[in-house]
């Protein structure tokens, strides 16, 4: 795969290597196919009539036609509207109409598709690299007791996916951009390999909450709040360009069926003040930190592994 990433004025680096929420599983039907922006690259995203997703560049190896514009879908591969060269979601040609043999070459460059908890995750490395970690599983994702449908909401932002994945060890941020008031102090931060976790107790405006979470690279944080009503919220982050991504914000819950809508427009109120203050802000290489400022070096130097 050629590195095609450019770096901004904003942000010093590329796009990192991650899993990426590419769609929801219900949005994309057998024989469905779409075209996408993300990685800085053209994309099409299908499922093949087996039920299998896959990504892929958009353009065809052969003669560089759009395969999202007259394309289509043909058993579990996308036939190319100029030749009709089908290719799978491994990248592999699988069948060309009018030749007698495959060139052993003929291959389009494809992404690692998993698909988990209702959603679909596209990887995406600059070199090419195969996946470096897994998916957590959901165990609330059709349980019984929770809701059977994520609440969702999305929004294009000039921002970094590495923003986003830093907003949770900035618990220092959270008493003026969330109006938190907090009782006691103990924000917790521990990286592991590829992801961290972080736990902090304290008091919000609604009552007594208990708050935990982690990162899967800095595409998928999991956010675990315990109160009222449990729930779990997925942010999810797709990049298009590498200071331009799609902030996806999804939650399940216990709450009554006719309370879903108000608990989730809470944790979407919650998140927004963050989104001008991304939108705005410059990555500072050698932020001035004091020393109250928690673990903001210690998550930097676990996000550089991503490059």
């Amino acid at each position: 795969m050629e590195n095609q990433e450019v770096n901004s004025e904003r942000f010093p680096f590329g796009v990192p290597f991650s899993w990426y929420q590419v769609a929801y599983s219900d949005d994309l039907a057998p024989g469905e196919l779409r075209n996408l922006r993300a990685f800085g690259r053209e994309l099409v995203l299908f499922r093949g009539e087996d039920g299998v997703a896959g990504l892929l560049d958009a353009h065809c190896p052969h003669m560089g036609a759009h395969l999202g514009f007259g394309g289509e879908v043909v058993g579990s591969a996308v036939e190319c509207p100029f030749h009709g060269w089908r290719w799978r979601a491994d990248g592999v040609c699988a069948h060309i109409p009018y030749a007698k043999r495959i060139p052993a070459e003929a291959r389009a460059t494809s992404y690692p598709v998993c698909e988990r908890f209702g959603m679909i995750f596209g990887w995406y490395h600059p070199r090419g690299e195969a996946p470096l970690f897994e998916l957590p599983e959901i165990p609330e994702w059709g349980s019984p007791g929770w809701c059977s449908r994520w609440q969702q909401r999305a929004v294009e932002l000039a921002t970094h996916p590495q923003e986003i994945a830093e907003n949770g060890p900035d618990w220092r941020h959270l008493e003026k951009v969330h109006a938190m008031q907090m009782s006691e102090q103990d924000f917790v931060f521990e990286p592991d390999g590829y992801g961290y976790r972080w736990y902090l107790g304290g008091q919000v405006s609604a009552g007594e909450s208990t708050l935990q979470g982690n990162n899967y690279g800095v595409g998928l944080s999991t956010f675990r709040q315990g109160g009222v009503h449990d729930a779990i919220v997925l942010t999810t982050v797709t990049p298009i360009e590498v200071d331009r991504l799609i902030f996806q914000l999804s939650m399940l819950s216990r709450a009554p069926e006719d309370e879903l809508a108000a608990q989730f427009d809470y944790h979407w109120a919650f998140a927004e003040p963050d989104f001008r203050i991304w939108e705005h802000k410059i990555h500072r290489t050698r932020p001035l930190l004091c020393e109250e400022d928690g673990p903001i070096a210690r998550f930097r130097g676990w996000a550089a592994q991503f490059y």
